[in-house]
């Protein structure tokens, strides 16, 4: 049986408001484009689109699914911004859990950067409780979570992350990266089953907001590899529910992952590059950065040393694989970017940059010249910037995510959200390249990009960095039926309209997969 989408205005992503009148889509695959005349002899079933806005599916080259749906159910702080609401929150949480998992605890949201400490939270609850930083590399714990991993102020710090102390030297509950990550692992309660359903509650969210395919990073979180993997594996596919992942593998189990060698899903479920973490972050100041944060000596967090960096980079390249990095801060992707050089990836794929937040002119010139793709969060500029000037200054905060730059060099950038760190809605992400505009206030305007590029990082670049350039993120012949029906049309509209787009339908494999 064939379907006829037709009567609206249907965006290919081909060229700039390139159109065609009707798309005739078949078994999962777009069968043929042209006129509605000359295509509705071929049709058994029509769907009018009423003279609403088609266009390809959307992609976010990086976020967390898993954590997604957890966020979904979990008590999460991202938008309190009164100390005192909080704390009733976070008191009147309660699960059946032997810990407490509460996530999006952002101090910029509050008066002073306000941070909360270990003793007022034994004020709050005698449970092992994390409260998971925005970043979500770092964190701060109760008396009852150190005393349940048996951590004093006595424990020595782990390589890559530290427990905060105050002048005492007293824990304040506060933990960083490989510390922050201790913690996490002890709240890990999943099975392949109820991390099933956190898989199942985030896909339909995403859904619902146009995304078809997500770049996630999972494996290493939830206990054994293979819960999160089979959690995966057993619940999305062309038979279960319809969506697009592909999995990054976590250093920590890279090699775990590729002995199991388990069947995967082809362009539903697959494996891919080797995730590597360089640095921190900037709320955190954490991220690696070549001079010191302003007055200070500190210059972030460097979690690995170079030789155990290179190290990781050839077991990816003794697997034929690429890597994948996490890098916020101009040291942490100057030591990436002399380790792939040192190392190439192999021939016919790409390494990717995760972030490159915070960027320096010779460091763009060596991007430009390597097989690299870039993962970028757009709205990582408008949390960072109201802030983050005080951190590095203004000479180098020109250097903050300079995304026309990078694409005048040629370089393929795709489009993502890091959720739950920021919002996962696309739309949110591709207005603020469009305008790099905040509460009134636009930063670096230069570094504005068109609309059409706004788009293709979320459709034709996202498909390029997952090699389904061929099949994936324009409509055309032979290419994966996915595709979204707008509220509005996208290409015309306001920059701030883009924004409020909402999603009417959602197509995946030429199934409707979610209708408002």
């Amino acid at each position: 049986m064939s379907t006829l989408y037709y009567n609206g205005t249907i965006y290919t992503m081909n060229a700039p408001m390139d159109t065609v009148e009707a798309v005739l889509i078949h078994n999962g695959l777009i069968e043929r484009i042209g006129s509605y005349e000359e295509l509705k002899s071929s049709a058994s079933e029509f769907i009018d689109l009423k003279g609403k806005t088609m266009m390809p599916a959307l992609t976010d080259v990086h976020q967390h699914l898993v954590m997604i749906g957890k966020k979904l159910e979990l008590l999460a702080l991202d938008d309190v911004t009164d100390i005192d609401e909080m704390k009733e929150q976070v008191k009147a949480f309660k699960t059946n859990r032997s810990w407490n998992n509460i996530l999006g605890y952002d101090e910029n949201n509050f008066d002073n950067q306000y941070k909360i400490t270990a003793e007022e939270l034994d004020d709050l609850t005698d449970k092992p409780t994390l409260i998971t930083r925005i970043c979500a590399h770092a964190g701060v714990v109760n008396s009852a979570a150190f005393e349940a991993l048996n951590i004093t102020k006595d424990t020595e710090d782990p390589e890559g992350g530290y427990f905060e102390r105050d002048k005492d030297g007293e824990l304040t509950g506060w933990v960083y990266d490989k510390a922050f990550e201790e913690m996490r692992a002890a709240t890990v309660e999943d099975t392949a089953e109820s991390l099933g359903e956190d898989i199942a509650r985030g896909v339909k969210y995403l859904q619902s907001l146009g995304i078809a395919n997500v770049h996630t990073e999972d494996l290493a979180y939830y206990g054994d590899f293979n819960v999160p993997l089979d959690a995966y594996l057993n619940t999305l596919g062309k038979d279960a529910l319809k969506f697009r992942v592909n999995l990054l593998t976590h250093e920590q189990v890279y090699e775990d992952v590729v002995k199991a060698d388990k069947t995967y899903k082809e362009n539903f479920v697959e494996r891919d590059a080797m995730k590597i973490f360089a640095d921190g972050a900037f709320g955190a100041k954490t991220a690696l950065v070549s001079e010191p944060y302003n007055g200070t000596q500190d210059k972030g967090l460097q979690i690995h040393t170079v030789e155990k960096l290179e190290q990781l980079v050839q077991t990816a390249r003794a697997n034929n694989d690429a890597i994948a990095v996490h890098m916020i801060g101009d040291r942490a992707i100057e030591m990436v970017l002399d380790a792939v050089e040192k190392y190439p990836v192999p021939k016919g794929k790409h390494d990717r940059l995760i972030h490159i937040s915070l960027l320096r002119p010779d460091l763009i010139e060596r991007i430009a010249k390597l097989p690299v793709v870039c993962d970028i969060q757009p709205t990582f500029l408008t949390s960072d910037m109201p802030w983050v000037e005080e951190y590095i200054g203004s000479a180098r905060a020109e250097y903050l995510y300079p995304f026309k730059t990078l694409l005048d060099k040629g370089i393929i950038l795709g489009g993502s959200s890091d959720a739950p760190i920021e919002k996962v809605n696309p739309f949110l992400g591709i207005h603020a390249l469009m305008t790099r505009e905040d509460n009134g206030t636009v930063y670096n305007p230069e570094q504005t990009v068109s609309r059409f590029e706004a788009f293709k990082m979320y459709t034709t670049e996202a498909a390029r960095i997952v090699y389904r350039e061929n099949i994936q993120g324009r409509i055309a012949e032979g290419y994966f039926a996915d595709f979204i029906v707008l509220d509005r049309d996208v290409m015309t509209v306001t920059p701030d309209e883009v924004k409020e787009t909402k999603v009417l339908k959602t197509v995946i494999d030429g199934e409707p997969v979610f209708e408002m």
